[in-house]
């Protein structure tokens, strides 16, 4: 029973944190990044999730954690339509999950693999929810004009149930204590709030900035100080979950969305299946010969793809990020287990508490990656620049994850 809560929590924190993206028409002060999905959502969700991963043991207290978040994404979904509530809700969910999953490589497996495939089916899962509709004009729609949300719901319901009588039928010891020192704390905070000013710098210097959206994919390169400072803070060897975490963000940015007919709703969860099925075989594959170094190489390789823009060689990039992507992010996680509970939740957080794009100059939009307006046969200078950027910092994640590696436990 815990092993399925785990992989349904996981996968409801998956699908719930992944936040919208950067709103062009918000307001660009403090408060409006605080309260948004892009920012400030993603930063408590970050800090709660991490929090509670750290220092919440008794399982009735989780087990009532993980109600209340799963009722208020229900809500959030059927009634208040609230992008922060539901990130903060799903960073609950993952904390709780990663105590459960605690030091266990089959449990962490499950959260891991599953939370994933929350991350990569948000937008499919969006979809669906509204059928023939494309979702760029969603917000402009009636209510009776839009479809009942139906899997998040029964997701939430049976997310409530399992952890209720999980909470009922399992022992109520207290999990093993990990690290609570001002490192691992230090650490959290680095990365949740060094994700919320870089999200603020973005926001400032695309509506400040001289030269609007061009050029402003170098930006996603401070991630690389704030998060290898996180990796370092952290005791022991765990910072190599953050330094996992990073290489599969910065793999993140070069990748493709497949573009699909929104009435083709078959087509729609073929993709799905397919990335479930990868994120399966990487999860076992991981399990049964974990290598980190060869999912970082794997993740490296899907990067340098990005190169190929132009028919019939974006067949490969489209490939790799379809198929490849979501299998060697699993592997990589897995690959790392067991962690501590702390670390594991922060490594699997970071892809969504750095908000800031590299390679798309301001994100994706529901037409066509702004990077891609200039039609050319041969990559232009700044997705070389972009894409060798990514490139670089993935395997310097597999240097540092090595470097960690060597690190004393008691350190």
């Amino acid at each position: 029973m815990t092993a399925l809560g785990v992989l349904l929590t996981g996968l409801l924190a998956g699908l719930s944190m992944q936040p919208d993206g950067i709103d062009i028409l918000r307001d660009t002060g403090f408060g409006g990044v605080l309260f948004s999905s892009g920012g400030g959502g993603v930063a408590v969700a970050v800090i709660l999730a991490s929090g509670l991963a750290m220092f919440v043991r008794r399982r009735s207290i989780l087990a009532g954690l993980s109600i209340a978040a799963a009722v208020a994404i229900g809500g959030s979904v059927l009634l208040l339509s609230s992008d922060f509530v539901e990130v903060v809700a799903g960073g609950v969910l993952l904390g709780c999950s990663a105590v459960h999953a605690n030091r266990e490589r089959v449990r962490q497996a499950l959260l891991a693999a599953s939370f994933v495939l929350g991350l990569l089916s948000t937008g499919a899962i969006e979809a669906l929810q509204y059928p023939g509709i494309p979702r760029r004009y969603a917000d402009y729609l009636a209510e009776s004009e839009l479809g009942t949300p139906v899997v998040v719901p029964v997701l939430c319901v049976l997310v409530g149930l399992v952890a209720a009588w999980a909470a009922r039928v399992e022992s109520q010891a207290h999990s093993p204590a990990t690290d609570r020192g001002v490192r691992a704390v230090s650490a959290i905070l680095l990365v949740a709030i060094g994700g919320l000013l870089l999200d603020m710098l973005f926001g400032h210097s695309v509506f400040h900035g001289e030269y609007g959206f061009s050029g402003r994919w170098y930006f996603g390169l401070f991630v690389v100080p704030v998060l290898f400072g996180a990796a370092g803070l952290l005791p022991g060897r765990g910072g190599v979950t953050v330094l996992a975490g990073t290489a599969v963000l910065l793999a993140s940015t070069t990748t493709s969305g497949v573009g699909i007919e929104v009435s083709d709703g078959v087509w729609t969860l073929g993709i799905v299946a397919v990335i479930a099925l990868s994120v399966a075989a990487g999860a076992a594959l991981g399990l049964r010969w974990g290598r980190p170094m060869v999912g970082v190489a794997v993740l490296a390789v899907v990067c340098s793809t990005a190169l190929f823009a132009q028919p019939p060689l974006d067949n490969v990039h489209y490939v790799a990020s379809l198929i490849v992507f979501p299998a060697a992010t699993a592997y990589l996680y897995v690959a790392r287990t067991p962690a501590d509970p702390a670390p594991a939740t922060l490594g699997l957080a970071v892809p969504v508490a750095i908000t800031v794009p590299m390679v798309v100059t301001y994100g994706w939009t529901a037409y066509t990656p702004l990077t891609s307006v200039v039609h050319s046969s041969w990559p232009s200078t700044e997705l070389w620049l972009s894409t060798g950027a990514a490139v670089v910092t993935v395997v310097l994640c597999g240097v540092g994850m090595w470097a960690l590696g060597r690190r004393p436990l008691s350190n």
